[in-house]
């Protein structure tokens, strides 16, 4: 270290050491003397050093072992105040420095690959031989020098090397709206494999750029062991890829929220929703003044039915029949979705609290996706339900559950039966609002579908020049969700942004209770809301 350094490091920490000096002895001259020495030795040790990682920690070893030098010359004790002695005649600061270089050592060894660590670590902590360590790792032994030729060097080139934090590490990131677009497995979806704060900047940090384990550990700060474990559960599961580089890179996409972006996304929503209420969606709900005999509407209110019908008429203003299997990821435990989350940011401009929460399908198949016939099985039944801000159930996929819908075809077959047996089965159907008892018995509350591809063919389709708009929306939304994200997600967000206009339901049903074309759900009605059960092709 250089003179000017030395002296201002020696500067500021003048009246510590004497403070220290102070506590560790009653006599003021005692101290005194004793802060002299602790100064006079610190000052010399800085001389001799070029890089130090933690100098506040390296400047009280050095005074606490002055200090217990000079209780040793006056009082011959081997320990005081529970500190070391180091024997006169010892190089205080050798002793400190090669502790140092230990402790640099120590940390170098975590930043060499998983192979060059277990052969480090048996050869140098072990005193393992050559022969030994390729036994145990069924390699050759001259496969082992040269890891342990390669480990050197590398150890040496990371002792000079001055390793800093970057900005995940000083100020880690959060993730929120962690989901999934798919089938999810036997674990969960993004949300339960990225709930820890470790994990989720990991994956933050290789998703603009792919990096190493040991570039993801230094921007972060953390043992590059503990990254690896995590990285490599991720990569398990299909949250990362491992490039040919060696290099791992994050697949999820991760939205990436700003004011402008958040208020041009709105503008954008308002204006085409706005075109396609009034040209597509109320004219044609206007229209039906009757419900079909092949469906069941709680009350016969032709309201509720024209609430579910509105989704599937947006489906009609999509650009393009695309399948999600270019993009969906087969993981381990059976799930197969793409992975979403956004970076959690704080935002003057709040989410339009109309924007919807997501379409939920389910079946007593293996995949509700497939047609009604499932193999040889035909399928008896499948579910359909959408999230909003008028209905009255928790916004989560893990609160749907298929069960409900088995426990409630049941019920519709006659097969469950009101007894003891079933008592909890039916608690949780009226408590979900599936059911509503009676005086003396269950009513359905939500609409039932005899033929799926009647419902269908009751929608009156979009027409052409509200499918070119549909187009253009989505080239709006490219320009504004594109241009910070990486280019390896381009294609997806393109995907997504195709028909984006299908996602604008929600905000056609604000404009058409707007309109008087809606009517609020009552409370009871709020529960089953957007709730479709099909029982026939």
């Amino acid at each position: 270290m250089d003179k000017y350094e030395a002296d201002r490091i020696i500067e500021s920490y003048v009246k510590k050491l004497f403070g220290f000096a102070v506590s560790k002895l009653s006599d003021i001259h005692e101290a005194e003397e004793l802060a002299e020495d602790i100064v006079l030795t610190v000052y010399e040790s800085l001389l001799l050093r070029e890089n130090i990682e933690n100098v506040n920690g390296y400047i009280y070893k050095i005074a606490c072992n002055v200090y217990a030098r000079y209780i040793d010359k006056k009082n011959k004790h081997l320990r005081v105040d529970g500190i070391e002695y180091i024997p006169d005649g010892n190089n205080i600061e050798l002793e400190v420095i090669e502790s140092e270089e230990a402790k640099l050592l120590r940390r170098e060894i975590t930043y060499l690959s998983e192979t060059q660590r277990k052969i480090v670590v048996m050869h140098y902590f072990h005193d393992m031989k050559i022969k030994e360590i390729a036994r145990t790792l069924i390699m050759s032994e001259s496969t082992v020098k040269w890891y342990l030729a390669c480990s050197r060097k590398e150890l040496n080139i990371g002792m000079e090397k001055t390793r800093t934090i970057s900005e995940l590490g000083i100020e880690p990131i959060r993730l929120c709206n962690m989901g999934h677009s798919g089938t999810v497995g036997t674990m969960g979806d993004t949300s339960d494999f990225l709930k820890k704060s470790l994990t989720q900047n990991i994956a933050y940090c290789a998703y603009h750029e792919p990096k190493t384990i040991n570039e993801i550990a230094e921007e972060l700060g953390v043992n590059p062991i503990f990254v690896q474990d995590e990285v490599e559960y991720l990569e398990e599961y299909g949250f990362m890829d491992k490039l040919a580089n060696g290099k791992y890179r994050t697949n999820i996409l991760i939205f990436l929220p700003t004011d402008e972006k958040v208020k041009a996304g709105d503008e954008l929503a308002l204006k085409y929703a706005n075109i396609f209420t009034k040209e597509y969606f109320a004219p044609v709900l206007s229209e039906i003044n009757k419900i079909p005999n092949w469906l069941t509407v709680p009350d016969n209110d032709i309201n509720l039915l024209k609430w579910s019908l509105i989704p599937f008429m947006s489906i009609t203003l999509r650009t393009a029949d695309t399948s999600n299997k270019e993009f969906s990821v087969k993981r381990k435990d059976g799930g197969d979705y793409i992975a979403v989350a956004s970076l959690e940011r704080e935002l003057h401009i709040e989410p339009n609290v109309y924007d919807f929460y997501g379409e939920m399908w389910r079946s007593d198949c293996v995949n509700p996706n497939v047609p009604f016939s499932w193999g040889n099985r035909p399928s008896q039944w499948k579910s359909w339900q959408l999230g909003t801000h008028w209905d009255n159930r928790v916004q989560d996929w893990r609160d749907n559950k298929n069960d409900d819908f088995v426990k409630l075809y049941s019920y519709l077959c006659g097969e469950l039966k009101y007894d003891e047996l079933n008592i909890s089965s039916y608690q949780r159907l009226l408590d979900k609002g599936y059911l509503i008892k009676n005086d003396k018995d269950f009513k359905v509350n939500i609409i039932l579908s005899y033929s799926m591809k009647k419902w269908y063919d009751f929608i009156t389709p979009a027409n052409k020049g509200l499918i070119e708009l549909s187009k253009e929306y989505e080239q709006e939304m490219n320009k504004i969700d594109l241009p910070d994200q990486p280019q390896f997600m381009h294609k997806l967000i393109k995907y997504f942004n195709q028909n984006y206009a299908c996602s604008l339901h929600t905000r056609a049903m604000k404009q058409l209770l707007d309109m008087g074309i809606l009517k609020e759900p009552n409370e009871k009605q709020r529960d089953g809301l957007c709730t479709v059960m099909f029982l026939g092709e």
